[in-house]
């Protein structure tokens, strides 16, 4: 019978993770008020500028479909319309393209365009558009590469029917497609505009066909958007017509969430996104403010385990790593309900999810120390770390982004439990992205804590676990692993797909433990009361938060 921790363990994990928490707080919190869920009620009002604060600066350009799975770029929603719309239980909706038909081969689909849309440059929208878009991914290697190899990978030709009408071509049944389309990366963008030197990074005056417009941009510190006045086309999920509410978007880059907390608290801005747990208390529920929070349906925050790393080749070794340590008090403390433990490679929202995973693994400190001693790790040196016969330290170096609460709090946490249950040394080395590249690339690392986005689970998947996957932090080459993956973005029914990456959960979960879930990445955006429809700045199927402002005005 496996031992889990104890009460009494938990009370000293409790003690030992206060100053960690403290400290994460600290970094944290913001003075302020607070408010409830979303606003509602009264005619809409037309007019107004809604001013916004969020993290992240675009840093690497303005291009939707170049940087689509990037958070800081989301709020380009604003200006890009796709060919179809999803909602948060993946059902594809019409957008630009007013109907579309599926072969029953799975390698067609045909899409029947709006005649009524043009981009802001008065380039009229048909299907030479689309196939300028969908040829530029795939005929220019110099635009948008890793986009041409993951989502785009499988379209063979873009053919133009009609004006009106367009077909896309595909080498294999590709279950994601539709999907695809509807993110930023299926963002349709003026034919004048890619055609221009600066076409892979966008920005003011590249065209899309949304309800606003990139009027302005203040390198480093804040965007301008302004009302496209023409716009009379939404998908089927908006509830009004025509142009949007609002004059202008104004989105501030803050990057500290104690700051924007506080430039929401005192009026200075109308809207935030991401809010600190610690934060989260001062809008939700409370008088003057409305809080809205969504978890993701991909993958949560996990720590993928290097299966080629000098210290964690060892399967036993990677179990050990495991079960050392009870996650879920230091969740509950870093997190304060923000955020719940995973437990799975995809989000608990996720129509892929399993249950059966939840308190499987984890927290049996007497098997994990047996796992080690097994794996050789038998000694211990003058400072209580285990040692092999060579002496050498059992080391496990993680290599992550530039320290940010939550997840460096985490970390630190595990860190200080893995050394205390089982005497292993976890060097945490804070680098920045480019650096983090270098190292798993040269495969200096035994773990690397990462939430890998995309606008499909089985793209999330390929990513980490295929073989060359643009983000295998487990370093697997594994041809079993990936027919499963191949299977799942094959698949024309939804059981298939169950089973196929149900498959990939068992191995990188149980089997081969080449993934700890950490916790479920989460979403959220704060608002005065007077400001309307804030729910669409949650962008489906993943929550990101987009500040999609068309159903949005104020007071």
């Amino acid at each position: 019978m496996m031992t889990r921790t104890t009460m009494k363990e938990r009370s000293s994990l409790t003690l030992r993770l206060a100053a960690l928490a403290g400290a994460a707080l600290l970094a944290l919190t913001a003075c302020g008020s607070d408010s409830g869920g979303s606003s509602a009620g009264g005619e809409p009002v037309r007019g107004g500028t809604l001013t916004i604060a969020q993290a992240d600066y675009p840093e690497e350009g303005f291009n939707p479909v170049v940087r689509g799975c990037c958070v800081e770029v989301q709020v380009l929603r604003n200006v890009y319309d796709s060919l179809v719309a999803i909602d948060f239980d993946e059902t594809i909706h019409p957008w630009l393209a007013e109907s579309f038909e599926q072969s029953p081969d799975g390698l067609t689909y045909t899409f029947k365009l709006r005649e009524d849309v043009k981009f802001h440059d008065g380039e009229p929208f048909n299907a030479a558009a689309v196939k300028a878009n969908f040829d530029k991914i795939t005929g220019d290697k110099e635009y948008a590469p890793s986009v041409a190899k993951s989502t785009f990978q499988n379209l063979l030709a873009t053919e133009v029917v009609d004006e009106y009408t367009v077909r896309t071509v595909l080498s294999e049944p590709t279950a994601n497609w539709l999907s695809t389309l509807a993110s930023l990366q299926g963002a349709q963008i003026s034919p004048k505009s890619l055609a221009g030197p600066d076409a892979a990074t966008g920005g003011v005056g590249f065209a899309g066909t949304g309800p606003f417009t990139l009027s302005e941009v203040v390198e480093g510190a804040e965007l301008r958007f302004k009302r496209n006045e023409d716009y009379n086309w939404p998908s089927a999920l908006a509830e009004h017509e025509g142009p949007a509410y609002l004059d202008e978007l104004v989105v501030k880059v803050v990057p500290e969430p104690n700051v924007r907390a506080g430039l929401l608290t005192s009026g200075e801005v109308d809207a935030i996104a991401q809010i600190a747990p610690a934060d989260i208390a001062l809008f939700d529920d409370a008088d003057g403010f409305q809080f809205e929070s969504r978890p993701s349906n991909v993958s949560p925050y996990s720590l993928y385990f290097n299966v080629t790393g000098d210290n964690t080749k060892d399967v036993r070794v990677r179990r050990a790593l495991r079960e050392a340590v009870d996650l879920n008090p230091i969740i509950d403390t870093v997190l304060q309900g923000s955020s719940e433990r995973a437990w799975s490679i995809v989000g608990p929202e996720s129509p892929f999810y399993d249950a059966k995973y939840e308190n499987a693994y984890g927290g049996n400190v007497d098997e994990a120390n047996k796992l080690l001693d097994e794996a050789g790790w038998t000694g211990r040196d003058k400072d209580g770390y285990r040692t092999n016969a060579a002496g050498q330290r059992l080391t496990v170096r993680v290599i992550a982004t530039e320290p940010k609460p939550p997840l460096s709090t985490v970390l630190e946490a595990y860190q200080a439990e893995l050394r205390t249950n089982a005497g292993v040394e976890v060097d945490l080395q804070f680098r920045d992205e480019g650096t983090v590249d270098v190292v798993r690339e040269t495969n200096a690392y035994e773990a690397f804590p990462r939430a890998v986005g995309g606008t499909d689970i089985g793209v999330v998947l390929e990513k980490i676990y295929e073989t060359g996957g643009a983000i295998n932090g487990p370093k697997l080459e594994d041809p079993v692993v990936d027919g499963w993956l191949a299977d799942g973005r094959t698949a024309l029914d939804q059981d298939s797909r169950t089973t196929s990456y149900d498959n990939v959960a068992q191995y990188a979960l149980i089997d081969e433990v080449t993934t700890l879930p950490l916790y479920t990445e989460r979403y959220n955006v704060a608002t005065g009361s007077g400001v309307h429809n804030i729910s669409a700045w949650l962008e489906p199927p993943r929550g990101m938060v987009s500040f999609a402002a068309y159903e949005t005005w104020k007071d």
